[in-house]
């Protein structure tokens, strides 16, 4: 099955990545591009997969740009990549089998692998290109693709009696087809009446454990070259020439790969990379950029002798001569995600977390910061497992970040400034040695910072505005060990998830912090109004503009309309909400029996959904209607696991976290402020060619838009979500208006607000 698709890309050295400018309905990535692993070059591009993305350079004007899924390609976790000078054109394989074609600006797609039945691992491995034939090294057998036709024409079997041997990589001599296995190192004529049976394929057995695992295998200077593992696990290379066998190298712990690049055999292993020339003679040897991290996964070498390296950790890298030269896109340090608070013109993504057991995965301190369009990452080596990243609410160059383990870490404008743990605040370790887990961290009205400590005796800390910690025996209250995600709604009470079962803690402090005696508390059980108990599974926690709490839980979101009560109504219960089923007559539960990991409120109390399984939805403000609903296979989201969700009030901004990275989607809806503040319209002017929304932005909340031509006639009436509007760009009578000044009249609510700006359409 072939689908095409025609893809714009993103030129990053060209134009800035600025939200506020991203048309309403528009994806774009936020994927870190440093993690590559394999480079192809064409004439005048170079081509660099970086997992779930892949750089493009341009040599002509030295242009980066990013392709990702938001601009075209079908899938993530590019597994390998081959350009074909005879076809003009790259193909991408894929971990799980998909396939990409891209040529000029076309991509086809073909998922017949991705499709099969075959058992197993589907993984395209290697690409090796034979005239119009590709020939996919997969973990079942070899799959040959027409790249003429763009379909697959065959796939072969080489184990005996049609075992399925895992092909690593292919090499061609000009007679025949070698192929790296599981099973040792096979070889076939190419031009041999039927490839499908295994009898035509022959295994080398004069080599050293020929029945062993071979990794990689190239053809070069009239020689194969061949990589083995060994029965003691190291990474064997040979020369292998008229059935005779010699060393090539050193042994290796560390994996090698072999490339042929023209007249230039590379053999690569994760600390350096060898070039080689005729012999096979070294050329050189690259294991040091004169800067900090080398880990070369991929080597391109050029006639000119310009390398190009796929590396681990800096993205492509560009040597000429001695000199290196990192070309990578801005992004974040990694594509860990676990936690994202997001700020006017400003996001921060924590890259810690922890396991289905509340363990610690011991991830490097790291998160990574969005600011208008820039990204900034911070590696902090001497604490492990960042959960959140929180401002300061009079100062947002104050951030605070908390850690599973690692007590929480206070930086100022960028730099580190204290690390809190039992030795300077109230905060506990569960065993001793400043062992600091904190669930959750928030800031009330007064700028106070609230922390759960979870399995302590006092889980609750608190540091006052003026530098004081305090801290509450609730354990006997909460009765729980674990203590997760802690909100303060608008009456000051502050509810705290406690996963794996525990439901909900609520308490109030009331106004003084230091009396203890007038706090109230109460642990919850999450049940309906029948007293039975729905789910006490708890993942996600937000308050929405009327003050309701929602709660998500492994069958679904609940509601509390009525949080004042929480502490005074015996039965205080949590309600589903009911949604249409497939036909009239049948009612259901919104995301029945769906674990939802993340609930976020936009501007026109509309709430996104984040789930573990089926992606992210949008639904109505009261959640009886469905707006959108975005999987990995219906949108660029890379991962159907949804980490969490969070939403740039400013611009309507919906940052979406996975496994696989960060995506974002501009909604139609941003906060509504209290008056009109920096109103204006984009595109203005709106030109010919351009046929998306129409947005007025920087409105008060429901604020009542009228579109009028130059003479006062109205064209268009609509009320802002939020403080956003949008317009198709056509009249009552759903036609394009013409070329003109219009005007845009908008008033609050009450007519106690208004404001006028123009607008201009090209035609």
């Amino acid at each position: 099955m072939n689908r095409a698709f025609t893809f714009s890309v993103f030129i990053v050295l060209c134009f800035p990545d600025v939200s506020g400018n991203i048309p309403i309905g528009a994806w774009r990535d936020h994927l870190s591009y440093k993690r590559a692993t394999h480079v192809a070059v064409s004439g005048n591009q170079v081509f660099c997969a970086a997992g779930a993305g892949m750089i493009v350079y341009n040599k002509d004007d030295n242009s980066l740009e990013k392709l990702s899924k938001v601009n075209g390609l079908s899938d993530i976790n590019i597994s390998s990549i081959k350009w074909s000078d005879q076809n003009q054109l790259l193909i991408v394989g894929y971990s799980n089998g998909n396939l990409d074609i891209i040529s000029g600006k076309e991509i086809t797609n073909l998922s017949d692998i991705l499709r099969s039945s075959v058992p197993g691992s589907k993984s395209i491995n290697n690409i090796m290109v034979v005239g119009t034939r590709a020939y996919l090294s997969c973990s079942f057998g070899i799959v040959v693709v027409n790249l003429d036709r763009n379909e697959i024409s065959e796939t072969y079997f080489l184990g005996e009696a049609g075992l399925r041997l895992a092909i690593n990589d292919m090499a061609f001599d000009g007679e025949f087809l070698y192929a790296a296995t599981s099973s040792g190192l096979y070889r076939a004529e190419i031009d041999a009446p039927n490839l499908l049976d295994f009898s035509y394929w022959e295994l080398l057995n004069y080599l050293p454990e020929a029945a062993s695992v071979f990794t990689s295998v190239a053809w070069f200077d009239g020689k194969l070259f061949a990589v083995q593992i060994d029965g003691s696990g190291r990474y064997v290379s040979y020369i292998i020439s008229d059935n005779s066998w010699e060393y090539f190298a050193e042994p290796s712990t560390s994996p090698l790969l072999l490339k042929v690049s023209g007249d230039y055999l590379s053999l690569i292993n994760q600390t350096n990379a060898e070039i080689f020339t005729s012999g096979p003679a070294l050329l050189k040897r690259i294991d040091d950029y004169g800067w900090w991290g080398l880990a070369v996964r991929d080597v391109h070498v050029e006639e000119e002798g310009r390398v190009w390296i796929a590396d681990r950790l800096h993205g492509l890298v560009r040597g000429t001569g001695d000199s290196y030269n990192v070309l990578t896109p801005d992004g974040p340090w990694s594509n860990r995600v676990f936690s994202i608070r997001a700020y006017p013109e400003r996001a921060y993504f924590a890259a810690g977390g922890y396991n289905a057991a509340l363990g610690n995965i011991w991830q490097n301190g790291e998160f990574s910061i969005l600011r208008s369009g820039s990204w900034s990452s911070t590696l902090n080596y001497d604490i492990r497992d960042v959960i959140n990243v929180i401002e300061h609410p009079g100062d947002p160059e104050r951030i605070f970040v908390s850690t599973w383990g690692y007590g929480v870490i206070e930086y100022r404008e960028g730099n580190f400034y204290r690390q809190y743990n039992e030795s300077n605040s109230t905060l506990r370790s569960i065993i001793p040695g400043n062992y600091i887990r904190i669930g959750g961290i928030a800031f009330d009205r007064n700028n106070n910072l609230w922390l759960t400590n979870t399995s302590v005796s006092d889980p609750v800390s608190v540091k006052k505005e003026n530098g004081e910690w305090i801290s509450f025996p609730y354990s006997g209250f909460i009765n729980h060990d674990h203590l997760g995600e802690l909100i303060i709604n608008r009456l000051g009470q502050k509810w705290v998830l406690l996963p794996r079962g525990g439901g909900l803690f609520v308490f109030d402090n009331n106004q003084d912090l230091d009396e203890t005696s007038d706090d109230k508390t109460r642990r919850l059980n999450i049940t309906d109004e029948n007293n039975s108990l729905i789910s006490n599974e708890v993942f996600s926690i937000a308050e929405d503009h009327n003050g309701y709490i929602w709660v998500g839980t492994n069958v679904g979101p609940v509601v509390y309309y009525n949080p004042s009560r929480v502490f005074t109504q015996d039965n205080f219960f949590a309600r589903r909400i009911i949604v249409e089923g497939r036909r009239d007559e049948e009612l259901g539960y919104l995301l029945n029996n769906e674990t939802v990991t993340a609930i976020a409120v936009d501007g026109a109390d509309r709430k996104w959904f984040g789930t573990e399984k089926s992606g992210a939805f949008l639904v109505s403000a009261d959640g009886t209607r469905q707006i959108h609903h975005f999987t990995r296979q219906n949108s660029p989201l890379p991962d159907n696991n949804i980490t969490d969700i969070a939403i740039d009030p400013s611009s309507g901004e919906v940052f979406f976290g996975t496994p696989a990275g960060v995506v974002s989607f501009r909604s139609d809806a941003t906060e509504g402020g209290d008056f009109f503040s920096n109103v204006y319209v984009f595109p203005n002017p709106v030109r010919e060619n351009y046929n998306g929304p129409i947005t007025i932005t920087g409105l008060v909340k429901d604020a009542i838009v009228k579109i009028t031509d130059i003479t006062g006639n109205l064209v268009y009436e609509t009320v802002s979500l939020g403080g956003q509007a949008t317009w198709d760009g056509r009249n009552s009578r759903g036609r394009h208006v013409q070329t003109g000044v219009y005007l845009v009249f908008v008033s609050s609510a009450d007519g106690m607000e208004t404001h006028i700006t123009k607008l201009m359409f090209i035609h």
